[in-house]
């Protein structure tokens, strides 16, 4: 398989808009094409980690427990269209794409989306794949019924997320939801920046979300679990 690069550089324009939407193709591994705007350095970091197994350490074996317990409360509903950002290994863009709905995986790293696509296709399960940047999605606005974040939030710098927030917001339908979880502090292996209703509040406004409360979740590995917050925003009409 051929995969299309864009150029690496180390900063990243986020005022230019995107001039094309890639579309992946039979479950295949799309690079976001546009003019502007491009992939961080960082990304050096996210193809070892999956290049080398270290990501394996916040891997997990199955679906978030959070995420099961929503589809099982039929939220959303069957024929939404869901976008997994920072999909990494693809486990619950998998498990999501099983119960019928609509599937886009997006990563920054290349070697995370061929282990996602490889496990897709042991499931004969069709999943959208994207390599893009949280930052500049991909993603035509307004197109998106759900967003799922499991720990990417708490992995963009208090000086992006406001970005972050604008980008979620473009994307989601009116009356869209995402549910966001991450850590509330620190681990043994990383530093994150902290999510909470300070963080929540300040990024998210009223203005523009409806928040459910900020609740403590223990945040599931293969190492064991790690103290964290969820919450479930929804796009004002």
């Amino acid at each position: 398989m051929t995969y299309t690069e864009s150029k690496m550089e180390k900063s990243l324009n986020i005022g230019t808009p995107f001039k094309q939407y890639p579309r992946a193709k039979n479950g295949k591994i799309q690079t976001a094409s546009f003019e502007g705007a491009s992939l961080t350095s960082e990304n050096d970091y996210w193809e070892t980690a999956y290049e080398s197994g270290e990501y394996k350490h916040w891997e997990f074996s199955y679906p978030s427990p959070e995420l099961i317990a929503l589809v099982a409360a039929n939220v959303p509903e069957r024929n939404a269209r869901v976008l997994d950002v920072g999909s990494g290994g693809g486990i619950d863009a998998i498990f999501m794409a099983q119960q019928g709905f609509k599937v886009t995986g997006i990563d920054i790293s290349v070697a995370a989306l061929k282990i996602a696509e490889k496990r897709a296709e042991k499931a004969h399960i069709r999943v959208d794949w994207l390599r893009g940047n949280v930052l500049d999605l991909p993603i035509t606005s307004e197109t998106i019924d759900f967003i799922t974040d499991r720990g990417l939030f708490h992995l963009i710098e208090n000086g992006n997320r406001a970005r972050y927030s604008s980008e979620i917001f473009r994307v989601l339908k009116n009356g869209g939801s995402a549910l966001i979880r991450g850590a509330s502090g620190a681990s043994p292996h990383d530093q994150f920046n902290p999510i909470n209703e300070k963080a929540i509040d300040k990024f998210f406004t009223s203005s523009k979300f409806k928040r459910g409360p900020v609740l403590p979740i223990p945040l599931l590995s293969v190492e064991g679990s790690m103290d964290s917050r969820i919450v479930m925003l929804q796009k004002r009409d």
